[in-house]
Parts: C-alpha cells; structure tokens; sequence
C-alpha cells in the first residue's frame, strides 16, 4: 500500500450553534488541513498522484474557505461548522474535483489547533 499525502490551511472564522460554551461565540482558526490518498499499485508514472495535481485540487476547495465567516458558506449555512464537518466537506469537494483518482482519496485531516484534530476517512 502507497500513501501520499499534502498540507495546506486556510484561517476562517466560526460558530457552534448548537454548542453550550465558549465556542458557541464568534471566533477564529487557523485551520491546517491534511490530504491523502491510498493506492496498492502505483500508476505507470511511478505515482499514486502528482502532488501538484493533489495541491491544486485542494486549494480550489479551501480558497472558497480562507478568510470566510463560515457560518455564510454551503453547506455550513445549515450544517454546524465543526472541525468534523469540514473535514468530510473537504473529502467530498477534493474528491469530485480529481474525477476517477477521487477513489484513491483517503483522508481529510483539519486541525483547529496544534492539539485538536478531526478526521474523515474514505469508508
């Protein structure tokens, strides 16, 4: 099994609206967001996935976040805008963008903190 994997991050702000303490009020994070992708084999190129194509899928998706109230943004408009949320967000939108490698796409993880992380994994 082959695993790659990219960084990237975005810093928005948010509410929990359904969440009793401090985190229901207005505040921000600088979110760090990790991407991978699975394969068994590598492609004919000696890759799971150019990285370049991987960065720009992912920045097409979280540019759209940066520097947002997140709260105004489908589909946390109507979605809580938890770290878990984000991440299966993520997973969707960079999954669609790369067409059939979507499949190879593992993981989203988003980091609210240097001691808080969620993750969505593929199923």
């Amino acid at each position: 099994m082959y695993e790659v994997e990219i960084t990237s991050g975005f810093a928005a702000a948010h509410r929990l609206r359904h969440y009793n303490g401090k985190c229901e009020r207005l505040h921000g994070h600088n979110y760090k967001v990790a991407v991978a992708m699975r394969a068994e084999a590598l492609a004919e190129d000696g890759m799971v996935i150019d990285f370049t194509e991987l960065k720009n899928a992912t920045v097409l998706v979280i540019e759209r976040l940066d520097h947002a109230y997140l709260n105004d943004i489908p589909p946390f408009d109507n979605l809580e805008p938890s770290a878990e949320h984000i991440a299966a967000h993520i997973f969707r939108e960079i999954k669609k963008r790369l067409g059939a490698k979507g499949d190879l796409l593992f993981s989203i993880a988003v980091w609210e903190s240097d001691n808080s992380v969620a993750r969505f994994l593929r199923d």
